[in-house]
């Protein structure tokens, strides 16, 4: 079974929510029942509605603040050393590398984040910032990280692109140790 979405009308969220609703559905039709959906308490149009609505009063304001306070000076560059040269004009081609954490690498991960009161997520950025300043040699720049972005109760159960990118200035500034790079990390994340 292959099911095709358009980013555009909803994101990894929405797909879960969808696939279970489907077995939920063809399980209650399996057993001779009438499915029953909860009835969604919004729409789309409302979050949309909420967001213009966000803009126009200015209600943002606040956030807007923060992130050019927070973005101030950041590079706009992370200088990785690379085998040509950047081009003058960014393309967007490159490469995917995948890969899969062993069993015990997970488990040491998730212990670690406990031990810190972080998410194995947040572990990982500080291991992949540790990586990118040995790299690059900066200890000052901005990772880019897709969020779910479902702020409000209301639009956990609704189908639709919510997702946003969120860009996490990191400074390691001072070579600090892993665990307190950590807590700068947890920090900045949960800002």
């Amino acid at each position: 079974l292959f099911l095709i979405l358009h980013h555009i009308i909803g994101d990894a969220w929405s797909l879960n929510l969808f696939l279970r609703e489907t077995l939920d559905t063809y399980r209650a039709l399996a057993a001779g029942q009438v499915p029953h959906l909860n009835p969604l308490p919004i729409q789309y149009s409302d979050y949309a509605w909420w967001q213009q609505a966000q803009q126009q009063t200015g209600s943002c304001t606040g956030q807007v603040e923060y992130w050019k306070q927070q973005l101030a000076d950041a590079p706009r560059v992370l200088e990785l050393p690379a085998d040509r040269p950047r081009p003058p004009l960014q393309t967007f081609r490159g490469h995917t590398e995948h890969f899969l954490f062993s069993a015990t690498l997970t488990a040491d991960v998730t212990a670690l984040s406990r031990r810190n009161h972080a998410t194995p997520f947040m572990v990982l950025l500080s291991a992949f910032a540790v990586l990118l300043h040995r790299y690059s040699d900066q200890d000052d720049f901005v990772i880019g990280t897709a969020i779910a972005n479902r702020t409000r109760a209301e639009t956990e159960d609704l189908v639709g692109l919510f997702v946003g990118m969120l860009p996490l200035r990191l400074v390691l500034a001072g070579d600090p140790p892993f665990v307190d790079l950590l807590q700068r990390v947890r920090r900045t994340a949960l800002e």
